[in-house]
């Protein structure tokens, strides 16, 4: 099958970028399995397994689609072409219109909230993650530490009320005075303690070694979260993840890979049972049930059902 792959910005990416991870997984595992990819980026992209072409507005991307495509494959672009084509939601935008046919979410809560039923899950490299040889007693957040609706506020205060170190990244605590509401909760000024280790953006070695070396990934999040990738990250890593039952966590996370929490109460109960969580239990639900292999499967079946003329609910 001759398939485009379009998603915005570079490719592969530095820090945080869990759009572009996952079209340069889906690229090279398609590639993998016999089919031939074009991926369309932002400028400076590039792909060792297939042709990267570059693009930055809606008609840059649409003139770049080859003339012998089967399918085009749009993640977050929102733009018309002249191919079948299967879009791809991965923010949380339930009102904005959609008059282009076939769209995919990225779970089902995520297409629920979008009044649509088609989803796949993301994918994983499953063997980019690894256990740890060890395991401190801090815990984990991670996510653009700016956004509110990550949950940070609340991470601080957890910390403090319980007694534990919290390791932080996504960004430097500075930022925290760049955001209205951050700023207005007061973050920058809670988190000044040596309780608090803030590590700016990672990603490669460092990532997995802060994931895999925590006792758990902290995720009080407050908003729909579409999917979830950095929990995700961490049960590969082997380590368990303590959230909030919002948006795609009830799907992503099961008893051997974390505990939900909506109450201090709660928490202080989840954060009791964590340590009898096995890492290597952990890893394994993670990696059965979100391989890379399994999200590509599923997308060549959506496309297959484009091809056949069959329009997605």
């Amino acid at each position: 099958m001759r398939i485009t792959l379009a998603a915005q910005g570079l490719i592969p990416c530095k820090g945080y970028g869990g759009i572009q991870r996952q079209v340069e997984w889906l690229t090279t595992e398609m590639v993998k399995m016999g089919h031939q990819v074009t991926l369309i980026a932002g400028p400076g992209s590039s792909h060792p397994m297939c042709e990267v072409r570059h693009a930055v507005t809606n008609d840059e991307c649409r003139a770049a689609v080859p003339k012998d495509t089967d399918i085009v494959h749009l993640h977050a672009w929102k733009v018309e072409v002249p191919f079948p084509t299967l879009n791809t939601e991965r923010g949380h935008l339930p009102d904005y219109p959609r008059p282009q046919p076939n769209w995919s979410f990225i779970s089902a809560r995520h297409a629920e909230l979008h009044g649509r039923k088609t989803y796949v899950y993301n994918g994983f490299p499953v063997d980019a993650y690894r256990l740890a040889p060890s395991k401190n007693d801090h815990l984990f957040f991670m996510a653009a530490i700016a956004r509110a609706g990550k949950g940070l506020n609340r991470a601080v205060d957890l910390a403090k009320k319980y007694d534990f170190k919290l390791d932080i990244a996504g960004g430097s605590r500075w930022k925290l005075l760049g955001r209205s509401k951050t700023r207005r909760e007061g973050v920058f000024f809670k988190s000044l303690s040596s309780r608090f280790r803030y590590h700016g953006m990672v990603d490669g070695e460092p990532k997995v070694r802060l994931l895999g070396e925590t006792k758990a990934f902290l995720n009080p999040i407050s908003w729909e979260e579409p999917f979830g990738n950095a929990p995700v990250e961490s049960m590969l890593c082997g380590t368990p993840v303590l959230t909030t039952a919002r948006g795609a966590l009830p799907e992503t996370v099961d008893a051997d890979t974390g505990r939900f929490f909506d109450t201090d109460e709660e928490f202080a109960r989840g954060f009791g049972e964590i340590g009898g969580l096995p890492a290597q239990r952990c890893r394994e639900s993670a990696a059965d049930r979100f391989p890379i292999q399994k999200a590509a499967k599923a997308y060549i079946e959506l496309y297959r059902r484009i091809l056949d003329g069959e329009a997605l609910p």
